[in-house]
């Protein structure tokens, strides 16, 4: 349609598959051939291979209404292939919205189920980004701080108050500004549970993320002593493992009091089809910054048995 229309901008108005569409119909668009020619390829534990896509292309303005920030993200976005059985990452030079507009009366059109579920895949990019390899200063700053507005202001996003979802949505963004230093397991996992069984994104997350937390707390205890902190559960006679442990179960109770999914089996993804989210999360990029280095599918496998 875009190669009819022939336009001179993207809008995309939603959230994430939105906003992902969007940015691989610019790729394909400025770039021609077909979308795995982009797909960045992940060999473990840590080599990544980015195709070039230097073709100038079309500016994208981007209103978001979910918590959800693909709007912000440098890369190419996410889409599932079906037939692969995994979901693609794409390259993404010169597609990141030249405009973002955030809108609180654009939030309320958003049922809000779906507004607190993204919130909480933002709230995993925060805390991935604290003990990511890749963590520095900077972002520490950011997503520590986007921690902290998160625990105070997702409980009260009940009310739908424009004020309260835009001091989420702001805490969301700063998660995202704050991920260049690269994610984890969690992120890596949850990609293909969506992809591979249409489970929202954020669900995804909130079910995992206390279960890549425990997983990872033995390589990185002293990073989660800072996002324990954040929330205000370590206390000062606690050692780092009993404060990553606190802040797994703060993450789970918040999760509780947002009424969201714990198992996977709630979401209807088949005990069979494990096996098929780890060996798809193998390829997913996202593992080379997980504090725990992740050569096989057996680790996946651990933590989503556990989420069972």
């Amino acid at each position: 349609m875009a190669q009819e229309v022939q336009p001179d901008v993207f809008i995309s108005v939603g959230g994430g598959s939105t906003h992902d569409t969007t940015k691989a119909i610019a790729t394909l668009l400025a770039e021609g051939g077909d979308l795995h020619d982009y797909a960045i390829r992940f060999e473990p534990p840590d080599r990544v291979i980015v195709p070039p896509t230097p073709a100038p292309k079309l500016p994208i303005l981007s209103v978001p209404t979910t918590m959800g920030c693909a709007e912000f993200s440098c890369g190419g976005g996410g889409i599932t292939d079906h037939h692969l059985g995994r979901k693609l990452s794409l390259a993404g030079e010169g597609v990141t919205p030249r405009t973002v507009l955030i809108d609180g009366q654009a939030l309320t059109t958003t049922p809000l189920k779906i507004l607190v579920s993204t919130a909480i895949g933002q709230l995993r990019i925060a805390i991935e980004t604290v003990y990511s390899t890749g963590h520095n200063p900077i972002g520490d700053g950011m997503a520590l701080h986007a921690i902290r507005l998160l625990f105070a202001h997702l409980p009260q996003g009940k009310d739908g108050a424009i004020e309260t979802l835009l001091t989420i949505k702001t805490a969301c963004v700063m998660a995202s500004l704050a991920s260049f230093g690269g994610l984890g397991l969690n992120t890596a996992t949850c990609h293909h549970v969506g992809g591979l069984y249409n489970v929202p994104h954020g669900e995804a997350n909130a079910i995992l993320l206390p279960h890549t937390m425990r997983y990872n707390l033995e390589a990185c205890a002293d990073r989660q002593r800072l996002i324990a902190e954040a929330i205000g559960v370590a206390e000062r006679r606690m050692s780092d493992k009993e404060a990553g442990l606190a802040a797994a179960d703060a993450v789970d109770g918040l999760c509780r009091v947002l009424e969201l999914p714990r198992t996977l089996r709630e979401v209807d993804v088949p005990a069979e089809g494990l096996a098929s989210i780890a060996a798809a999360t193998l390829h997913d990029r996202s593992l080379r910054t997980n504090p725990k280095p992740i050569v096989d599918a057996g680790p996946i496998m651990d933590v989503l048995r556990a989420a069972y």
